[in-house]
């Protein structure tokens, strides 16, 4: 029973760990790669991998009429639409600053399901919310927002704030989807119907760059590798050992790693101001969670 608990905590850290540095890789990438192409040469390559993995196993690959739509709605809210407002939102601010925004995402959801179901709060959610929302503003510093680099991080931030939105909308969606479908199956097809959505997107407002630095060739294999196939198979895996509670606890380390990483990849510095607004976004995360079951991943 020990070792159960030790793996599946070590395999919700180890998701959290590779989401969390997924913001410097896909900055470092973003360099060479414009933010839609990224996206979808990352989820071409992730469902290709998981695609293999399926036919191996045999599984059923077939979709009927609402399966199709529910995971086309998928791929668009959850992977194409999320990771089109992280990555644009990545060019425009800085990945320490979009690792600390990531906080909040578990809140954005708890606002959107509790809106989506007619919920009522409790008085310790609504206090847990509103700190949430002083934590935001403290790590985007309004004092730092003058001229037009400031105006460029405060739409980066807010495009961050959109990607929580359409996480908190696909979560709901994969909630309610059949649990016939395995985790992988769904995943595939989800990503495969996101990368179909992107490409024209990408076409026609982006001009793809060659040659591709090598850097950039292997962070986009590190994100479609490790953060998209391996971070999701390391937290399915994890949470469900565990309470959902326990494993959103363990998700609030993906701002501390996210930080870390980017200082340590980008050499990007973080003020006292937003490390403690990532601080207060997290106490008010866990406030707020405490009367809820809410389950929430980012990247």
């Amino acid at each position: 029973m020990r070792t159960s608990r030790t793996s599946s905590i070590a395999s919700v850290v180890g998701s959290a760990f590779v989401w969390g540095t997924s913001f410097a890789v896909s900055k470092l990438a973003l360099r060479s790669i414009p933010p839609l192409w990224l996206a979808w040469i990352r989820f071409v390559l992730a469902s290709t991998i998981l695609l293999v993995w399926l036919l191996f196993r045999h599984e059923n690959l077939r979709l009927d009429r609402r399966a199709f739509g529910a995971m086309m709605l998928g791929g668009v809210l959850g992977y194409a639409l999320n990771h089109l407002f992280e990555n644009v939102g990545l060019v425009l601010s800085t990945a320490s600053e979009i690792s600390l925004m990531m906080g909040v995402f578990p809140v954005l959801s708890l606002l959107v399901e509790g809106l989506a179901y007619h919920r009522r709060f409790s008085h310790t959610t609504v206090a847990g919310i509103a700190l949430s929302v002083v934590g935001v503003v403290l790590i985007v510093d309004p004092r730092s927002l003058g001229g037009t680099l400031g105006g460029k991080r405060l739409l980066g931030d807010g495009l961050i704030i959109l990607s929580g939105i359409c996480w908190a909308f696909y979560s709901i969606l994969v909630k309610n989807l059949s649990t016939n479908s395995s985790a992988s199956r769904t995943a595939m097809f989800q990503m495969a119907f996101g990368s179909v959505v992107l490409l024209p997107l990408a076409g026609v407002f982006e001009r793809p760059v060659f040659p591709v630095p090598a850097a950039a060739v292997w962070a986009v294999i590190y994100l479609a590798v490790f953060c998209s196939v391996g971070g999701y198979s390391l937290y399915n895996y994890g949470v469900a050992r565990m309470a959902s509670t326990q494993a959103v606890n363990i998700l609030n380390l993906i701002p501390v790693f996210g930080v870390l990483t980017s200082w340590v990849v980008l050499h990007e510095t973080v003020t006292v101001m937003q490390l403690a607004g990532g601080a207060v976004v997290l106490l008010g995360v866990l406030l707020s969670l405490r009367d809820s079951s809410l389950l929430a991943s980012p990247s």
